[in-house]
């Protein structure tokens, strides 16, 4: 019998209860629905697990299935460190954060497209074509292509995904032959010596590491890797962050009345609604765990959403939502992981989700919800998958 259901929806719904239940009950979770895996909950095991990755490995890939191959979240040092080198090149935190006019500019342009509604949903309104739209900007896509390709953000981790070993997707369809066409062209502008896009895409066709360049499948990798990274969580972040905010009108009201408030309200939303549950590690060698003989190659899932929360790492307050937590504590949790495979782009979703906030609540006035939102149904994300809401109008 499963110890945890991590496909309920009363486990979706109630993520702060049940990872704190399954702390108290069993630390070392197992489950069988639908497959034999197990899950870390506590602080101190996700971070005993974290740091040593030569026993608990990326190189599986951070899903129930085995990958074959991959990118930054999916392998380990060395190739890890030459694709930290690679995309450092692009994804500097300078060069996210010099993007903030643009992003305050882009956020200004949406309201304008659906302020005299009075009402709507949040999501694909506002919450998700935000980190599409930046995220297809830096890769250097077609910014009116992104929303067919938002399918492929949706399905991280799914519930009947075998466990045995699958290799990286190859397959001809529209995303695979849209990325091909836009490194055919890159390439020959290169080859012609005509000047590139100033873009991610560029940088992955163009640089060279220890004598190294990248062929046409591997920057497929990178790009498909960052697009599904770039935005999905960050759709999760705002959302969450609107929606406790609205579920909570006291911490709205002081937010509302001091917005230096905000900063600290974005991490507390990253602690408290991490966007992502958890990411699998698989261990490389048979090894007994906290009493469990795990045979090679067992899939066990960090949560890092439960790490969030642990009373005996946070104190007893863990399971509140409450935005006057100092941000340098709160900068503690694991929403965009911790040591080696910390997330490259969390300065940039850390902005984009700062400069959302201030928008939408300073320019609809008395925002409130209008029904239950919906929950993601991508099992390894967590948060809000529609946002009904209503705010005044002018009219």
């Amino acid at each position: 019998m499963a110890d945890f259901d991590f496909f309920d929806p009363d486990f979706q719904k109630n993520t702060q209860e049940n990872f704190q239940r399954m702390q108290r009950e069993c630390p070392f979770a197992h489950t069988n629905k639908p497959f034999d895996w197990y899950a870390v909950t506590r602080e101190k095991d996700v971070a005993e697990l974290l740091k040593d990755w030569d026993l608990w490995t990326s190189n599986s890939g951070p899903g129930l299935a085995h990958q074959g191959g991959g990118v930054l979240v999916s392998v380990d040092p060395p190739e890890h460190i030459f694709d930290r080198r690679l995309i450092n090149k692009a994804f500097s935190p300078a060069q996210l954060l010099s993007m903030e006019d643009e992003i305050v500019a882009l956020i200004d342009e949406l309201i304008d497209r659906f302020a005299d509604q009075g009402e709507g949903d949040l999501v694909p309104l506002f919450t998700m074509p935000i980190p599409l739209i930046v995220i297809a900007r830096l890769l250097g896509l077609d910014e009116e292509l992104v929303t067919q390709m938002r399918p492929l953000a949706d399905a991280v981790i799914h519930p009947h995904t075998p466990p045995g070993k699958i290799e990286r997707q190859t397959e001809d369809t529209p995303q695979t032959r849209y990325f091909q066409s836009m490194m055919d062209e890159r390439r020959a502008l290169h080859a012609d010596g005509k000047e590139l896009p100033n873009d991610v895409l560029t940088t992955l066709i163009t640089s060279e590491l220890d004598g190294r360049t990248l062929t046409d499948e591997e920057v497929m990798g990178f790009m498909g890797f960052l697009f599904i990274a770039g935005s999905q969580t960050t759709t999760q972040l705002i959302g969450n962050l609107i929606y406790r905010l609205l579920e909570n009108p006291d911490q709205l009201a002081l937010l509302l009345k001091d917005w230096s408030l905000l900063p600290n309200a974005v991490e507390e939303s990253l602690r408290f609604d991490a966007p992502v549950n958890g990411l699998f590690r698989t261990n490389t060698r048979d090894v007994e765990y906290q009493g469990v003989n795990l045979p090679k190659d067992t899939k066990v899932i960090c949560m890092f959403g439960a790490a969030n929360v642990d009373p005996e790492f946070w104190g007893e307050d863990a399971g509140e939502f409450n935005i006057t937590r100092p941000a340098q504590l709160t900068k503690r949790h694991y929403a965009f992981g911790k040591g080696i495979h910390y997330c490259m782009g969390a300065p940039l979703a850390r902005m984009e989700a700062r400069v959302a906030i201030k928008a939408i609540f300073s320019r609809l006035p008395n925002l409130r919800l209008t029904g239950e939102p919906k929950e993601i149904a991508a099992h390894v994300m967590h948060g809000v998958d529609s946002l009904p809401v209503a705010w005044d109008t002018k009219g």
